[in-house]
């Protein structure tokens, strides 16, 4: 199956959808945390008289999470469990997509062979940021009833998630810098190999 999916990223990634991807998930994180719109994060802290959510969280135990979810009221759950099922679906599929084509494009630039797991590494991400969504849909849902072991899992699927990303726009970031410096070097000096 990840065979499967290394290959698919491969065969799609070229400049053209890296680029478009690029605006689009770029476009839409950047919207989503700092547009003030109803459905924004600043518009939800507003909502919620400044109140975040859990997936900013980098970590979170089950107290933290319903210290967190109390302090959002009962209109704020509601918003923030109609947006996990709204905007937090494409923002996962948008950066995973966006970064795992960007690394698989950059890959091609190296001498060595493609790593597969380069690749992955963003999906993975991704896929974390689902399970999370679901962790926290739950969560949600039975407010008040507490339910903390899965609380606690969730805040360990979200520290993970943050390190998948951090992992991922890292190697993302090294791959290119690599890639800026073969352009230099074979620009600055074409007939070297």
């Amino acid at each position: 199956m990840f065979a499967h999916i290394h290959r698919f990223i491969d065969r799609i990634a070229n400049a053209r959808s890296v680029g478009l991807l690029s605006v689009l998930a770029v476009g839409l994180v950047l919207t989503v945390n700092f547009a003030d719109f109803s459905w924004t994060l600043p518009g939800f802290k507003q909502l919620t008289h400044g109140v975040g959510i859990l997936d900013m969280e980098v970590h979170y135990d089950a107290d933290g999470a319903y210290r967190l979810l109390a302090a959002q009221g009962e209109t704020g759950r509601a918003y923030y469990l109609k947006s996990l099922w709204s905007l937090d679906i494409a923002i996962p599929l948008l950066v995973s997509l966006w970064l795992a084509t960007g690394i698989a494009l950059l890959q091609r630039r190296r001498a060595a062979a493609p790593r597969a797991w380069l690749t992955l590494l963003p999906i993975a991400a991704g896929l974390s940021d689902l399970l999370e969504n679901i962790g926290i849909s739950i969560l949600l849902a039975r407010y008040p009833e507490r339910l903390d072991t899965l609380a606690d899992l969730t805040g360990d699927v979200t520290t993970v998630k943050h390190v998948l990303y951090t992992a991922s726009l890292l190697v993302a970031a090294a791959l290119g810098l690599g890639a800026w410096r073969l352009h230099l070097r074979d620009g600055v000096n074409p007939g070297r190999l």
